[in-house]
This record gives structure tokens, C-alpha cells and sequence, in this order.
């Protein structure tokens, strides 16, 4: 059988650009992606455990691999490889934080080249419009309901000299735009020596020569500072476009989860960048039902969420993660309450979703033609169903028609 593999990926944009980084070394080890209708020789999972139904996805997805093409060896990633150790079905098991990482995937794939960066392995060039780089990983908070930390260890940054060479090595490979990724990606540049932020990180790729841009992944509200918002509102290559975990609006359940913000800071943030841009685009995280939440808390959010310029919200009920300090709290909400609760959310977040987007009728916007289709992405994260194949990588565009799952527009 040829050396040929397939990725498959679970999770965040972080294990998405983990995943890819796999595909770097294997390219770089003489392998090839098999194609779309082949069966590969090795299938890679890169796994997530944010959640316990994240573990159970994991899992399925290989044995359903192992029953589809039993000849293939399954070499299973990420984060859940690095809690269960051993699953029968996987063939090997590599996990984050492994020490022998390195070497570990050199037994399994043949000779990889060292590489300066084991934890920011050079992603695959692929067919996708925007590539990632991972600019940090790791977390030093402890949120009473998250496992990421021990599954992801402290803190680290990717320099910003390699940084920038990264970002110049996919502009110089023809691509438009980049997605910033990380864990924690707003503790970029603590741990490094001299110490370094964002900011600085920014200022840096700004600078740079080109037509690219730059999008940010999720950030934490802790880590936004005055010094970032007004490099941020002012580098023309970063899009208007974040996401802002929330979580909820009553100070009562952020410190009882161990959120590093009061929900004051958080408003106060969201109103410098609208002040700023008052075109952007912010979503964010709501976690509903956590302990301590009663009625009374659950208003406090759902209020807020109401008059918040959120344009999308990503809502999830809270289910106990074993592992965690939350795993032992008295909840004051049952399963089914925080179900209902996460339900009306989410018809709220789709109601805020349409008007933000319906804002934009008739007026022109710049968009990144995604390769293969005939869809665009705005600056200000709408993705539009254009009527005929674009012209131009870059282009403006015409929204004409909103409707409730997708956006409309013409290249102009």
C-alpha cells in the first residue's frame, strides 16, 4: 500500500491547525494525501475533550474508520489522546504533551525533520483559503469546568520572528488571508524572552509587505487591554471580526466559574470596539445552567444577550466534566432547565443573527472568494452565496437578499 493518508479533525480552530501540522510532517516524510473517493494507508484523528459527548465522537469516528478500511493504521491526536492513553482500535496513540512527540511520529511515519518548534509544527499549504497558524497554546487559567489546561499544559508562544516568516511564507504561496489560532492566543508572548503581547505581535505583522490580511481566532476578555484594542482598531490588516467568550452576564456565576473578568469589563470592552468599528463583527460563548445559575442569573443574561451588538452566540447547556472542580458543585438548575434555557438562546442568537446580517443590504462590502465554490467571506465574517463564480480573489460584493440560513449577494 503507498504511503498515503487522510486527516480527520474534532474540535477548535486550534486542533484543526494541529491536524493540518500532522499533514505538514507526514508531506515533509514523503507521504500524500489520498484522495477524496481512496483509502488511505493511515487516517489520522486529531481528538478533542471539551466535552464528554466530544470524547464519545472521538471514539466512534475511529472504530467507524477501523470498520470501513481495517487495512489502514489509525493514528489517533489531540486532546483526548492525551487523557485515555490506549484506545484497541487505534494503532497509536500520541498525545500533546508527550515528551517523545517528536519522536514518536518519526517511528510511525519514517524520518521527520526536526523541527525548532515541536508544539508549532508548520502546517500543510492545502486547498483551503485560509491557512492557520497557531501563534500559541496551552492555558494558565483555571475555569472550574474546563479540562483544557491538563490536556494542553501552560502557556507557550511561537516567537514573533517565526511569527512573521510563517505569515510570509503562505503570502508568498498566494494566500489572501490567515487565521491567528491558540488556546489562550491573548497570553501571547508572557513566556517569552524578552517578554512580548499581542500588541507587539500585531504591530509586527503589520508592518510587513503584501496584500494579506489577518484574522484573530477567540480571545478571552481578561486579555483584551486598552493597548490592544487600539492597535487592534487601527492595523488595517486585521478584520473586524471576534469572537468574545461571555459565558454569562451575572458576576455571581463568573466567579463561581473561576472567570477571570466581572461582566463589567466585559460590556466596557464591547463598547470600545463598536465605538471603534461600529461595523464589526462579535460573537461569542454562553454556557447556561452552570451552578449558581437560578432564574434570577439566567435573566441577567438573557437580557443582556437581547441588547448586546452580538452577531452570532454559540450556546451550550452545562454538562459536568469529570476532571474538573464543577464536577462537585449543587447545581441550581436541572438538566432540562438548562436544556430549555440553552433553547431559548439559540432562537435568540438566530434572531440576532439575521438583523446583524440584514444591516448590510445594498451596501457594498470586501470580500475573500473561498476557493471551489461560489461562496464569499465579508471582512465582517458573513459568508454570501454569490450568483456566479467570482472574478477576483478579492472583490467587492452586493448583499441583496437575507434569509434566515444563508446570505445572497452579487460581485460588484
Amino acid at each position: 500500500m503507498s504511503l498515503t493518508y487522510k486527516i480527520h479533525f474534532l474540535g477548535c480552530k486550534a486542533n484543526q491547525s494541529d491536524a493540518l501540522s500532522v499533514a505538514g510532517l507526514l508531506e515533509r516524510a514523503g507521504w500524500m494525501e489520498a484522495g477524496e473517493s481512496e483509502q488511505p494507508s493511515l487516517n489520522v484523528v486529531q481528538t478533542c475533550t471539551v466535552t464528554m459527548s466530544a470524547d464519545a465522537q472521538g471514539r466512534q469516528l475511529i472504530r467507524k474508520l477501523k470498520r470501513e478500511n481495517p487495512a489502514a493504521k489509525i493514528l489517533m491526536t489531540g486532546c483526548y489522546a492525551e487523557r485515555i492513553k490506549d484506545l484497541p482500535e487505534a494503532d497509536y496513540v500520541i498525545g500533546n504533551l508527550d515528551p517523545n512527540k517528536m519522536g514518536k511520529f518519526s517511528q510511525i511515519v519514517g524520518t521527520v525533520p526536526l523541527d525548532p518548534y515541536p508544539d508549532f509544527v508548520l502546517p500543510a499549504a492545502t486547498s483551503r483559503t485560509r491557512p492557520y497558524i497557531k501563534i500559541q497554546d496551552g492555558c494558565d487559567a483555571r475555569c472550574s469546568y474546563c479540562i483544557i489546561p491538563s490536556v494542553r499544559g501552560k502557556s507557550r508562544s511561537l516567537p514573533i520572528e517565526e511569527v512573521a516568516r510563517r505569515v510570509e511564507h503562505f503570502r508568498d504561496l498566494g494566500f489572501r488571508e490567515m487565521i491567528f489560532t491558540g488556546i489562550s492566543m491573548g497570553a501571547y508572548g508572557k513566556d517569552l524572552s524578552p517578554k512580548a503581547n499581542l500588541a507587539a505581535l500585531m504591530r509586527k505583522i503589520e508592518s510587513l509587505s503584501g496584500d494579506f490580511r489577518i484574522r484573530l481566532s477567540s480571545l478571552e476578555p481578561e486579555e483584551i487591554d486598552d493597548e490592544f484594542i487600539d492597535v487592534y482598531t487601527s492595523c488595517s490588516r486585521f478584520q473586524p471580526h471576534l469572537h468574545l467568550p461571555l459565558q454569562s452576564a451575572s458576576d455571581r456565576v463568573l466567579k463561581k466559574m473561576r472567570r477571570q473578568y466581572l461582566f463589567h469589563r466585559y460590556d466596557c470592552i464591547v463598547g470600545r470596539l463598536f465605538a471603534r468599528m461600529p461595523d464589526f463583527n462579535l460573537g461569542t460563548d454562553i454556557l447556561v445552567g452552570f451552578p449558581e445559575e437560578d432564574r434570577n442569573a439566567f435573566e441577567e443574561t438573557l437580557r443582556y444577550v437581547k441588547n448586546a451588538p452580538f452577531a452570532y452566540c454559540h450556546v451550550f447547556p452545562f454538562s459536568p466534566r469529570p476532571g474538573t472542580p464543577a464536577e462537585h458543585y449543587e447545581r441550581a438548575a436541572s438538566q432540562q432547565e438548562a436544556s430549555d434555557r440553552a433553547a431559548m438562546l439559540r432562537e435568540l442568537a438566530r434572531e440576532k443573527n439575521v438583523a446583524y446580517r440584514k444591516r448590510f443590504l445594498g451596501k457594498p462590502l470586501r470580500a475573500l472568494a473561498l476557493r471551489s465554490t461560489t461562496e464569499a467571506l465579508t471582512d465582517n465574517y458573513i459568508r454570501v452565496q454569490l450568483a456566479e463564480p467570482p472574478k477576483r480573489e478579492v472583490m467587492n460584493i452586493l448583499i441583496d437578499r437575507v434569509e434566515p440560513n444563508s446570505t445572497f449577494g452579487l460581485e460588484v
